[in-house]
């Protein structure tokens, strides 16, 4: 997939299908949500559901005939749109065979993987985890890295996950907070760290968790000044997904 820097953004993480999770309630609102991801630059949308080992997830086929839907009215709105699919994967046992059954989604069909934990869960849990997935053939990101109790202000321990091989997604409203919200300034740190690989909308309807990415770009220049970084953040990297290649 050739892409100049003219070309819209890629999201990630979405959780704009309708009526399959948390996420979207309708079709209706998940066409707001179209509008309002191409008044922010996305193009390329991969929605990514729940899945959950023992929960009552939406099959994989019906999620594509979903998908199909949304990717019409999506056209409707701009021929350059292109909707994707994938899941949000919260890890367990068995969401390794989950995966290689086809019940659980990789990201756009490539061995990339977002995976996510309980945000109290213990470090070692989320290393052994996600070193199981990459032991299984997977390319894990590990989803909202800024949730997580344990891995907060402990860069040391984020360094030690992408070591291993894992690659780590922020939420784009984690950056735009007052600049003494600890949290915030946190997740700045780790993205002028070159810690954060992917940053993600994780939208969820059309008023408060919106398909927005403009906001963190902006940020991101103001405290950062990188455009390096920033390529690599929100085109480069997005893009090995699609293309099933190592960042």
């Amino acid at each position: 997939m050739d892409m100049n820097r003219t070309s819209g953004y890629i999201d990630i993480h979405t959780h704009i299908l309708p009526g399959v999770d948390d996420g979207s309630g309708s079709m209706e609102e998940t066409i707001r949500m179209l509008r309002i991801a191409l008044e922010e630059r996305i193009e390329t949308i991969i929605a990514t559901p729940h899945y959950a080992i023992g929960a009552d997830n939406t099959s994989t086929q019906q999620l594509i005939l979903i998908q199909n839907q949304v990717q019409e009215e999506a056209y409707k709105l701009s021929k350059d749109m292109k909707i994707l699919m994938g899941n949000e994967l919260f890890y367990s046992d068995g969401i390794v065979e989950a995966l290689k059954a086809g019940n659980a989604l990789t990201l756009a069909e490539s061995r990339y993987v977002l995976v996510e934990f309980r945000t109290n869960e213990v470090y070692n849990t989320i290393y052994k985890g996600l070193g199981n997935l990459i032991r299984a053939g997977y390319i894990p990101i590990l989803a909202h890295v800024e949730r997580y109790q344990c891995l907060f202000k402990k860069e040391d321990l984020i360094n030690d996950l992408i070591r291993m091989g894992c690659y780590i997604q922020m939420n784009s409203d984690s950056l735009s907070s007052s600049m003494f919200d600890s949290q915030a300034s946190f997740s700045r740190r780790l993205v002028k760290q070159g810690l954060i690989h992917f940053i993600a909308s994780d939208c969820h309807d059309d008023k408060h968790r919106v398909p927005a990415l403009v906001s963190a770009v902006k940020m991101i220049k103001k405290k950062i000044d990188d455009e390096g970084l920033i390529d690599q953040i929100f085109y480069d990297n997005p893009i090995s997904i699609l293309e099933n290649t190592y960042i």
